[in-house]
C-alpha cells in the first residue's frame, strides 16, 4: 500500500469502512513523520563572456584601464586575506562595468530570445501569484506555437 521509501515514516494508519463516499473503496488515513530537507539557494556565480576580451580590442583596453584604476585606488593591505579580498573585488567590479554576462543558451532550437526573456520575467514575478500565472500562460502559449512550427518544418 505504501512504497518502501516511506514505510519507516508511517506512524499510524486507520481505515474508515463506514465512510459515506459513494464508492466501494475504503478510505485510509495515515500519520507520517517526515524530515524535510532545507532548500538552500545556490549562490549565483556571475559568469562573464570572456571571449569578448580576446576578440574585441576596445573592450580589452577598457577592462585593462578599469582594473588598473581599481588597483591604484586599493593601496597596500598588510594581511594576505585582506589583499585577496581587495584583489578579488577590484577584478569583479571591473568585470561588471566592462564585460557582459554570458547569455543563457536556449536548450531547444525553437526557443527564441523573446521566450527566454519572458521566462526571466516569469521568474522575477514569483512573489505575485496572479502576475506569475498570467505570464506563465503567455510563455506556455508561445512555446507551444514555436514547438509546433518547428515540428512542422521537420
Amino acid at each position: 500500500m505504501i512504497c518502501k521509501r516511506y514505510r519507516n515514516a508511517l506512524l499510524l494508519a486507520k481505515t474508515y469502512p463506514s465512510a459515506d463516499c459513494y464508492s466501494d473503496h475504503v478510505p485510509v488515513v495515515g500519520k507520517f513523520k517526515l524530515k524535510l530537507k532545507k532548500n538552500s539557494k545556490p549562490s549565483a556565480n556571475m559568469k562573464f563572456d570572456l571571449a569578448i576580451l580576446k576578440s574585441n580590442l576596445t573592450i580589452r583596453e577598457k577592462y585593462q584601464i578599469s582594473v588598473q584604476n581599481k588597483f591604484e585606488a586599493l593601496g597596500d593591505a598588510e594581511e594576505v586575506e585582506q589583499q585577496w579580498e581587495n584583489f578579488k573585488s577590484a577584478i569583479m567590479e571591473a568585470a561588471t562595468e566592462v564585460i557582459q554576462k554570458v547569455k543563457r543558451k536556449a536548450k531547444q532550437k525553437w526557443m527564441t530570445e523573446e521566450i527566454l526573456n519572458m521566462m526571466e520575467e516569469r521568474r522575477c514575478a514569483k512573489g505575485n501569484k496572479e502576475k506569475y500565472e498570467q505570464i506563465h500562460k503567455k510563455v506556455q502559449k508561445k512555446c507551444n506555437v514555436k514547438r509546433e512550427l518547428d515540428q512542422r518544418e521537420m
